[in-house]
C-alpha cells in the first residue's frame, strides 16, 4: 500500500501567513494615515497664522490698552483662542505686544505667538 503525500498546508503555516499579511496591511494603512494627520496639523497652523495676522491688524488700527486680555475666535467653533499681553514702555512711548493664538491639537495644546512693538 502506497502512502499518499500530503500536499496541503498546515494550520500553523496558514496562521503565520495571515499574521504576515495583517502586519503588512496595518503598515500600509498607517502610511496613509500619517499624511492625513500632517495635513490637519498644517491646516490648524495656517488658520492660526491667519488669525494672528487678523488680530495684529486689529491692534494696529485701534487704541491699545495695557495689561493682559483674552478672547475666543467664534468663527472657528471656538477652537482657537488668543492671549494678549501689552506693556507700555514709558521712556519710548512704545507698546510691547505679545500675542499668542492657542488651540487644542491632537492630545496637547498648540500655540503660535508673535512679539512686536507698536507705537
Amino acid at each position: 500500500m502506497e502512502r499518499q503525500k500530503n500536499t496541503g498546508f498546515l494550520l500553523l503555516e496558514v496562521m503565520i501567513s495571515v499574521a504576515i499579511l495583517s502586519m503588512g496591511t496595518l503598515l500600509i494603512l498607517n502610511s496613509f494615515m500619517r499624511p492625513l494627520r500632517a495635513i490637519e496639523f498644517s491646516r490648524d497652523y495656517f488658520k492660526a497664522g491667519l488669525l494672528l495676522e487678523e488680530k495684529m491688524l486689529e491692534l494696529y488700527n485701534s487704541d491699545i490698552k495695557d495689561g493682559l486680555s483674552r478672547g475666543v475666535f467664534s468663527n472657528f467653533d471656538n477652537k482657537f483662542s488668543w492671549n494678549l499681553n501689552v506693556i507700555k514702555l514709558e521712556e519710548d512711548a512704545y507698546n510691547e505686544v505679545n500675542l499668542k493664538i492657542l488651540w487644542q491639537g491632537k492630545g496637547k495644546e498648540e500655540n503660535l505667538a508673535a512679539f512686536t512693538y507698536i507705537i
